[in-house]
C-alpha cells in the first residue's frame, strides 16, 4: 500500500490480520496479538474480559486496536490516526539514522548500534517497526531462521521536534 494513500475503514477490512504473538492476562487467560498484513502500523489484541466486563458487553473477549503501538478507543479512531504520519522520538531518530536501506542481519546490527549509542536499542527498533518505518523479515539460515532489517522504502514520518512546531 502506498504511504500517501488515504486509509479508510474499507482499506482496513480489505486486508487481513496475521497472528503476531500471544499475551498473558493472568487469571483471565491468554490474548492473541494480530498484525495487519498491508498496514504495518495497525495491530490488534483480542483480550479476555473478566465476568463483569463480559456481562456488560455480551462477549468474553474484546478487540483493542493499536496504531504505532498505542491503543485506540475504536477502529474509527485507528483509521483517523493512520492518516497522520507517525511521530518518531529522538532516540528512534538516532537508530533510524543508522538503519540501512538494504537488508542487513538484525542481531549484529542491533549489537553494533547499541554499542555506538551506549544503550540497548531492541525496543526502539520494535517501535520503529510498529510505526512502519523499518521492516523485518525472517530468512533461512543454519541452525534456524534469522531476522533481517532495513529502512522501509518511502516511509513517511515526523520527528517530535517538527511535531512540536
Amino acid at each position: 500500500m502506498a504511504e500517501t494513500e488515504t486509509i479508510t475503514h474499507d482499506t482496513v477490512m480489505a486486508g487481513r490480520l496475521r497472528d503476531a504473538g500471544h499475551a498473558n492476562y493472568g487469571k483471565l487467560g491468554g490474548a492473541t496479538i494480530w498484525q495487519h498484513t498491508t498496514i504495518p502500523r495497525l495491530s490488534a489484541v483480542d483480550r479476555p474480559l473478566d465476568r463483569v466486563e463480559a456481562k456488560k458487553v455480551g462477549a468474553s473477549r474484546v478487540r483493542v486496536w493499536s496504531v504505532d503501538g498505542a491503543a485506540c478507543a475504536s477502529l474509527d479512531e485507528a483509521v483517523e490516526r493512520l492518516n497522520v504520519p507517525p511521530i518518531i522520538t529522538a532516540e528512534e531518530a538516532e537508530v533510524l539514522a543508522r538503519t540501512p536501506d538494504e537488508w542487513i542481519q538484525l542481531l549484529p546490527f542491533r549489537e553494533q548500534v547499541g554499542a555506538e549509542l551506549g544503550r540497548q536499542v531492541g525496543i526502539t527498533i520494535l517501535m520503529l517497526r510498529q510505526k512502519g518505518i523499518v521492516e523485518n523479515e525472517l530468512r533461512p539460515a543454519e541452525p534456524r531462521w534469522e531476522p533481517w532489517i532495513r529502512r522501509k522504502p518511502g516511509a513517511v514520518f515526523t520527528t517530535e521536534e517538527a511535531a512540536r512546531g
